[in-house]
């Protein structure tokens, strides 16, 4: 495969030291059955052998460096160097399977209502077993997707995400100054904009390991986030209370997972 001057979709790997994990990233990009992408890796400065371990990519990858300025940033410079109309995110301990990018274009194009798309995923663990199917919701409007990302219902992986470029004109990059939470304020800024939607069959693989956020057990909720997403909705207590009464009867992924 060699560089695409005009890619439809552009993959972004955000990445800092992380030369074990990598090329199984970007390998399961190269393996996808649709081929009109490009790949921009974003390293955030690593201190690793990173570099040196995609420079064996060649013309097949787009690579960038920065100073350590943490995953915002990173997705932010790839998003501003991408030439794509869609973007697409994968971590770079994550792995897309062979379908993600075909199934998800061609959602899109024929459902072109939806401006950014999810999907479930795989979540695997060290053993490189699978631990289960995590099965975010497709929400019937634009009001519920907000609900539950509001109320964390379930939990939008960032490397299942499909995005139109021109989204983030109006709803922003991503906020800097958060090194965790930034992809749960991301999908509500977009969410008060665009209809979201989430294909419900896993395209991505979410692997634990000694090395991230999730086997340490971080969970860091920025209350500046909730703070700043009621007054972008335009909700108040009163409001809230109704949504309640909407739609928290439904069992969400994530409420099976607290029982």
């Amino acid at each position: 495969m060699i560089l695409i001057k005009s890619p439809e979709i552009s993959v972004i790997i955000p990445t800092y030291n992380r030369q074990d994990f990598i090329t199984h990233a970007i390998d399961s990009i190269l393996s996808q059955d649709y081929k009109n992408f490009e790949i921009l890796i974003v390293d955030d400065g690593s201190t690793d052998l990173t570099k040196e371990v995609i420079t064996k990519y060649g013309q097949r990858v787009r690579y960038l460096y920065q100073k350590n300025l943490g995953p915002s940033a990173a997705r932010n410079l790839g998003i501003r160097h991408a030439r794509g109309k869609y973007i697409a995110f994968c971590d770079s301990d994550d792995r897309f399977l062979p379908q993600k990018l075909k199934r998800q274009i061609d959602f899109l194009k024929k459902h072109p209502e939806y401006r950014f798309l999810y999907t479930w995923y795989l979540q695997v663990n060290q053993n490189g077993e699978i631990d289960q199917i995590r099965k975010p919701s497709h929400c019937k409007s634009r009001e519920h997707l907000q609900y539950c990302l509001f109320n964390r219902k379930f939990t939008i992986r960032t490397s299942t995400v499909l995005v139109k470029k021109n989204c983030f004109k109006k709803a922003g990059l991503f906020n800097e100054k958060f090194w965790y939470s930034q992809d749960w304020d991301m999908w509500l800024r977009l969410a008060a904009f665009y209809k979201g939607g989430c294909l419900r069959e896993p395209l991505a693989e979410y692997w634990i390991h000694n090395e991230n956020r999730s086997s340490h057990g971080v969970r860091i909720h920025h209350p500046e986030i909730r703070e700043f997403i009621l007054k972008l909705y335009r909700w108040d207590e009163k409001k809230l209370a109704s949504l309640e009464k909407k739609y928290g009867q439904q069992i969400y992924e994530n409420d099976k997972a607290n029982s």
